[in-house]
């Protein structure tokens, strides 16, 4: 039965009873993994008084063979994200990377780096950063961490002249060369400009916020045909690409 130590996120938790609480946690060596914390709504406790949503701490776990559950023996709270406690539209975005999280990687799948960008979105949301852009940063590294980076190569082949836009088909993973049928989207050419924008630059100057605004949607609307239904968060940060709609 081995002792795991290490920085995690919670990303879901329910009350197990008055003093005890059933976890999922991301922990950064080990992957999302669920587990079982007794005790540790009590005043006098190794849990710091709870483990609350979207919290970072020390969690000290034991893994049994077989079991769904670990047994979580120690939390320490380490940061505390409070501007998406208070504002509406970041405990939005908060939520959905959230939950991207929990939907598009395994459990007990290590992803350092999604944890490491899901850390620094939390960061830069607390800090004031543009929800947009947090968003298709993080965005872009889970896709590309869980094997579905995608092709954003343009040719100027491929470009429509009238309408400055190529096809892009989450089916085939990207910018393609073909015809336009259902299921192709149309993408402006500046919106994939300034998406490799934002991933390449730390700070990135001079974005259009409509720009930015249409990278963050395509990356999400990618990930939805990938998990092949929707987040129930989405509608929550983009109402227009509810329901299916692009």
């Amino acid at each position: 039965m081995p002792t795991i130590s290490e920085q995690a996120i919670c990303i879901r938790q329910w009350d197990f009873s008055e003093t005890s609480q059933t976890v999922s946690l991301f922990g950064r060596d080990t992957g999302i993994f669920r587990g079982i914390a007794k005790g540790s709504r009590r005043p006098k406790s190794n849990f710091s008084g709870g483990i609350d949503l979207l919290t970072l701490g020390d969690v000290v776990s034991i893994m049994k063979p077989g079991r769904d559950l670990a047994t979580i023996t120690e939390w320490g709270l380490h940061r505390v994200w409070w501007r998406i406690r208070r504002d509406a539209a970041a405990n939005r975005v908060a939520y959905f990377m959230s939950e991207s999280s929990s939907r598009m990687l395994n459990q007990h799948d290590p992803h350092p780096a999604v944890f490491d960008a899901l850390v620094d979105g939390l960061d830069r949301l607390e800090g004031g950063s543009s929800h947009d852009i947090v968003l298709t940063r993080y965005l872009w590294t889970l896709l590309v961490e869980s094997g579905y980076k995608p092709e954003l190569k343009v040719l100027e082949s491929n470009i429509d002249p009238e309408t400055e836009t190529v096809l892009f088909s989450p089916k085939e993973g990207g910018v393609i060369d073909g015809p336009e049928v259902p299921g192709r989207w149309r993408v402006r050419v500046t919106t994939l400009s300034m998406l490799e924008k934002i991933i390449v630059e730390d700070q990135p100057d001079g974005v259009d916020p409509v720009s930015v605004n249409r990278a963050a949607k395509l990356l999400a609307a990618y990930m939805r045909e990938i998990l092949g239904s929707e987040p129930t968060t989405l509608g929550l940060v983009f109402p227009d690409l509810a329901g299916g709609r692009v």
